[in-house]
């Protein structure tokens, strides 16, 4: 069965597909593919599953079964792309502190390992299902970790370069307004409301524009080599907080000591 795309998502849909174009040729031009090989993956999917995706609704219709498979398995692909993206960038933004960091990214495969199996003894061979609640608890995961995050590197002044900070903002911004959708909308309006899955469809690309505007601004500017190692200059960190510093690298060592992990070699 076809159906005609509505004039807001084709112009969203292109917008969405543009911007993506662009953030890709940033990190092309600017030589932040190798730095940020996972990220660029994952945008480099995003945009193939985007026009792929339209070229099938549009030869088949958004409700044919061909079309149904085709969406859920670029939706399962470009959701493990999305998780590696954003423990990239996470590593990225804590490579000053091992110890911490190692802990996170247990942390993270821990709760994700918990909320596969739930979701695979839940779906009883529901596919669609399934996938449909891993994107929820994917969601869930990272915009939880990824805030518990930007609290540590706010309440300790960890030293994170602008640009990856913008970057974990973003996917924390995208992951909470999917939770949102996902959870709060579809609980209150699909029910009562007949076009919940046009507006849901509206919501998620305005929000997943501002993300990518907010990455085009953010990859333009240039990133140093290495992030700073210190938490604060030596000037600022003796007014604000003499505590801090000692602290967060205590901290940090005594994690390091948990994992058996070295010294970073330079």
């Amino acid at each position: 069965m076809r159906t005609a795309f509505s004039s807001t998502v084709q112009y969203l849909w292109a917008a969405s597909a543009a911007l993506q174009l662009l953030v890709f040729t940033i990190l092309v031009i600017r030589g932040l593919v190798r730095k940020l090989p996972l990220f660029t993956a994952y945008i480099v999917l995003n945009l193939c599953q985007a026009f792929l995706l339209y070229a099938v609704y549009k030869r088949f219709g958004n409700l044919s079964h061909a079309a149904y498979l085709f969406a859920w398995w670029a939706e399962a692909t470009t959701l493990v792309a999305r998780a590696f993206a954003t423990v990239e960038i996470l590593k990225l933004a804590m490579a000053s502190y091992r110890g911490i960091w190692a802990l996170v990214w247990r942390l993270l495969a821990a709760c994700a390992l918990f909320v596969l199996i739930c979701i695979a003894l839940a779906s009883r061979g529901d596919a669609s299902w399934a996938l449909m609640e891993a994107d929820r608890g994917y969601h869930l995961i990272f915009a939880t970790a990824l805030v518990a995050c930007l609290v540590l590197i706010r309440h300790y002044f960890i030293a994170v370069e602008p640009t990856y900070k913008i970057l974990l903002i973003s996917f924390c911004f995208y992951s909470c307004i999917k939770v949102l959708l996902n959870t709060v909308f579809q609980g209150f309006l699909y029910p009562q409301y007949i076009h919940f899955g046009a507006a849901w469809q509206i919501v998620a690309m305005l929000s997943y524009l501002l993300v990518l505007i907010a990455w085009a601004a953010a990859l333009a500017r240039p990133i140093p080599l290495q992030s700073a190692p210190q938490v604060l200059p030596a000037h600022l960190y003796t007014q604000i907080s003499p505590e801090i510093n000692f602290q967060l690298h205590a901290m940090n060592k005594q994690l390091m000591n948990f994992w058996n992990l070295g010294e970073p070699r330079h």
